[in-house]
């Protein structure tokens, strides 16, 4: 079972409409696919940031590391893109002005929707901005 943050723009119907949804786990096709990833996600800082630790991984694997070393380097630089895939996602959705809404526990991305709309519904819909907690329809 994995988590999905959910992560809402405003309150009410139209702000859950437009719900973000972001797994809580590691990323592998960040891992694999880091740079092409981080464009599909619009990331632009953090790509330039990794282009960087890697030209300068290349340039210091030409005069200074094994290529060993430099193998090393590079999977820990992956590693790490894969850890804090979701944390990246997260940050760019709150500079949007995104907050947290809640935290759902689903198998997959498309029942952890289903399961955020099913307690929208519940709670008639009406979302605290304030708390992140969902609020009572009121008559």
């Amino acid at each position: 079972m994995a988590f999905y943050s959910v992560h809402l723009s405003g309150s009410g119907p139209e702000a859950a409409a437009e719900a973000a949804f972001v797994r809580q786990s590691f990323s592998w096709k960040a891992f694999f696919f880091g740079p092409f990833w981080l464009v599909r996600h619009r990331l632009w800082i953090a790509l330039l940031v990794w282009a960087a630790l890697y030209l300068v991984l290349i340039l210091a694997a030409r005069w200074l590391l094994s290529a060993d070393a430099a193998f090393f380097i590079g999977l820990a630089l992956q590693i790490l893109l894969g850890l804090e895939a979701a944390r990246l996602r997260e940050t760019k959705l709150a500079a949007q002005g995104y907050h947290l809404a809640e935290i759902i526990a689903a198998p997959a991305g498309d029942q952890a929707e289903i399961a955020f709309y099913r307690q929208s519904d519940v709670a008639g819909g009406a979302l605290d901005t304030e708390s992140g907690t969902q609020g009572v329809a009121r008559p």
